[in-house]
């Protein structure tokens, strides 16, 4: 029983747990930046990669749209009082729709915390990848992969 009240309340967290709207910054190499635009919606969350910055050229790289780009997945976000433990695990839309040819599908994750003051989070962590349905390949977990995030809370 109290197994299925934890979950339950685990379950409510995450499905009532403010949205989050802003910008996210992954670093690529050494003093370069994915920029993401990024919105959690409950348990579905949704990222675009629009740019890249490089911190000692000072150059911005701007794409052009993209559909296949798209990041879409699972977000757990809990609230904690001012702090809160994030989770999430994306694909993008393109590894999704090639996986019944290549049978293998990148999948991205996060693990943060962050901090709400007012309506403005701040948010870091730590970047994690795994390749599923190749068996040789390892699950990368490395703490010089990190991102941060800093957006509206709703």
């Amino acid at each position: 029983m109290k197994r299925v009240l934890l979950l339950l309340l685990i379950g409510v967290l995450a499905v009532s747990s403010f949205s989050f709207m802003g910008v996210e910054a992954t670093n690529i190499q050494e003093n370069v930046f994915g920029l993401y635009a990024r919105l959690d919606a409950g348990l579905i969350t949704l990222m675009y990669p629009f740019g890249v910055y490089d911190m000692e050229g000072g150059v911005s790289i701007f794409e052009g749209f993209n559909f296949n780009d798209i990041f879409f997945g699972l977000n757990l976000d809990i609230p904690l009082g001012g702090i809160h433990l994030r989770g999430a695990a994306y694909t993008t839309v393109g590894d999704f729709t090639n996986y019944m040819d290549i049978q293998k599908l990148g999948i991205y994750g996060r693990i943060g915390l962050g901090l709400d003051i007012l309506f403005i989070r701040l948010e870091g962590g730590i970047r994690l990848y795994y390749l599923f349905g190749d068996p040789e390949f390892e699950f990368s977990f490395d703490p010089t992969q990190y991102y941060f995030a800093v957006g509206l809370a709703f």
